[in-house]
């Protein structure tokens, strides 16, 4: 009788510990540190959101805190500047950079990806356009011609990558946005009007491209081929960084192990790939277009990243000379548009705020993830 009863109160007293330890479990859970990230719906809100489902971050001991959303890098940029506490880390191209105001309150500390492969222009399958190839001998796989693109009507959404990638295919026939009608249209909204019989083209970047090819336009440059190159920049507020060294860095190394995940094979992604999709927009997107867009935005590992950002003396690293040309040209065909953003000088000449220093502090994290 006295055993049966120690025994009973051995289980209530296991029982106890169980629940408690539970509870204490949850309570340090919420008492992680969280970082406030923003990231638009695309492939790299897609790799944070991937860091964030497999835990990475509470394995870190701390908690993304994630948005997504559905808007252009432009009004993730003046979010911040109407209220700099919206959010910690964020990730956009450099044409919201420039338009932010290339201010001082920001530091690119890393690279979400290239998407110089999946930035294109598209026109339609029997346009006069794709008659020409190589026009000039420096783009031999870029279609058109001064004659057949002069005064046709082009859809793109203002202010975006898309754009800049517009205007450089112009520019390779000596052409501007003078020498065309210019309509400021959303991608999917592009690829609506066009099905609809207006327009002879439209500068897109994905999922749109995705929709584009799918419903037969032909692509008559990417951004690569002309020579526009689109980093997707990993963006941090200047003093949160400054006063959240360790949290910026294991950010950094969730994020690069996801994209150890993508390089190891992306195809092993497509489902969680689906799964996101499916939560932020209610459709289900096929095996094929995540495919597409998996294979399309070309990722760099954390060795390539610090080769990246390197600098050694005086020399700049390569990333800031690629930034430094990016911003120069972009800051030409903002004031030669016809957009009411217009870059002043001194903006080409002052420095970028760019920073190799979190992502050396990543490293260690990473290796834990990995352990």
């Amino acid at each position: 009788m006295v055993k049966s009863f120690i025994n009973l109160i051995s289980i209530i007293c296991f029982v106890y510990s169980c629940i408690t330890s539970a509870i204490g479990q949850e309570v340090n859970a919420d008492e992680l540190p969280k970082v406030k990230v923003t990231m638009l719906l695309e492939h790299e809100g897609f790799l944070t959101w991937y860091a964030k489902e497999n835990g990475w971050d509470k394995k870190l001991g701390f908690e993304i805190d994630l948005s997504i959303c559905d808007v252009s890098g432009v009004e993730i940029m003046n979010q911040h500047n109407a209220d700099p506490k919206s959010w910690s880390i964020t990730s956009v191209s450099s044409t919201p950079l420039i338009t932010a105001n290339n201010n001082s309150s920001f530091e690119i500390i890393g690279l979400a990806n290239d998407e110089s492969i999946s930035t294109q222009v598209f026109v339609r399958p029997n346009s006069n356009i794709l008659k020409h190839r190589g026009w000039n001998a420096d783009y031999p796989n870029v279609y058109g011609s001064p004659e057949t693109i002069a005064g046709k009507t082009f859809y793109v959404k203002r202010m975006t990558s898309s754009e800049y990638v517009l205007s450089k295919w112009l520019e390779i026939f000596d052409l501007d946005f003078s020498d065309i009608v210019l309509i400021d249209k959303p991608g999917m909204d592009s690829v609506e009007a066009m099905n609809k019989g207006s327009g002879e083209g439209m500068a897109l970047w994905s999922p749109a491209t995705f929709d584009a090819e799918k419903e037969g336009y032909k692509s008559v440059t990417s951004a690569r081929m002309a020579e526009a190159e689109i980093p997707l920049m990993i963006v941090a507020d200047k003093e949160y960084a400054q006063n959240n060294e360790e949290l910026v860095a294991k950010f950094l190394a969730v994020y690069l192990q996801a994209v150890n995940s993508q390089q190891d094979g992306y195809k092993k992604l497509v489902k969680a790939y689906q799964r996101f999709l499916k939560q932020y927009t209610d459709k289900d997107y096929p095996e094929e277009f995540c495919l597409y867009d998996l294979r399309n935005h070309y990722v760099f590992d954390l060795d390539r990243q610090l080769e990246l950002f390197a600098t050694k003396g005086h020399r700049k690293s390569i990333i800031k000379k690629l930034e430094r040309n990016i911003t120069s040209s972009m800051v030409l065909f903002l004031n030669d548009s016809t957009s009411d953003e217009k870059c002043s000088p001194h903006k080409v000449k002052s420095p970028r705020n760019i920073s190799d220093k979190y992502l050396k502090l990543a490293e260690p994290y990473l290796k834990k993830l990995n352990d």
